[in-house]
């Protein structure tokens, strides 16, 4: 078993790892190679998209941010050479408009009232999970049925790459304080994910020091949502039941990944 990061070191992103080498309940042990975690893959200098698709068989994106983002930023420079799924997790929006969705905190939908800021990014990450369930699920299902290595991101790889990969390790059967140590990990990358972000210019300032905290990923949120996941869904699998994933789905991801 492993709760150690598996970073992989490539020019162009600050925030990707492998989710392999997670243990499952019953002793199974999460393939490497096959799932990657990131921030987004704009940036990605040639060498890196080699490494990409030659070392890992790249053939699968699913990309979890908006039109809005995804029409300003352009293609990236793998989107020609593999399958990209645009799954964003904030209700469908429109590219045009100047307005980013996330302005209307999806944690409106939910019961809770937050009392610190773990609660508050909970209840948001709770959102993608009731607002964009379905598309979720369409991320395990992209991974079940990927010819090589997956790359899910986001802006980040942060919040809703974050929530969706724990929902994949849920789903796996990987017990929750591993999961919780993979999403508390993009912790330690989050000075170089706001330098990339453009945000890097007030480093050393009071100012940088609240927007660290403030895009921070503390085991808390993730403990959090996992009790906000028993709470209103009886866990994981409640979850996955409510947004039509089956038994034939769970036995193609568990083939996947676990072998």
């Amino acid at each position: 078993m492993t709760s150690e990061p598996n970073w992989v070191g490539l020019d162009g992103v600050v925030n990707m790892r492998d989710l392999g080498g997670r243990t499952t309940t019953d002793g199974r042990i999460v393939r490497s190679r096959v799932v990657l975690r990131s921030d987004n893959l704009q940036d990605l200098p040639p060498s890196s998209v080699r490494v990409l698709l030659d070392d890992y068989e790249l053939s699968d994106v699913v990309d979890l941010r908006t039109n809005r983002e995804r029409r300003l930023s352009g293609p990236s420079p793998v989107d020609f050479r593999v399958s990209v799924h645009a799954l964003s997790l904030y209700p469908e929006d429109d590219p045009d408009s100047l307005v980013p969705p996330w302005q209307e905190d999806l944690a409106t939908i939910d019961p809770y009232e937050a009392v610190d800021f773990a609660q508050g990014m909970a209840r948001h990450y709770l959102g993608y999970l009731r607002v964009r369930g379905d598309n979720v699920i369409s991320a395990l299902r992209v991974v079940s049925h990927s010819a090589g290595a997956v790359v899910v991101n986001c802006a980040a790889g942060k919040d809703r790459t974050g929530t969706t990969c724990a929902a994949l390790l849920l789903t796996l059967g990987v017990p929750g304080e591993q999961v919780v140590a993979d999403y508390a990990a993009s912790n330690e990358r989050v000075p170089a994910i706001l330098e990339r972000l453009g945000e890097g210019a007030t480093a050393g300032s009071s100012d940088h020091e609240v927007a660290v905290k403030a895009q921070s990923t503390p085991p808390e949120v993730m403990e959090s949502l996992l009790g906000y996941l028993d709470t209103d869904f009886g866990g994981i699998g409640g979850w996955l039941d409510r947004y039509g994933w089956t038994q034939d789905d769970q036995t193609l991801l568990e083939t996947r990944l676990l072998g």
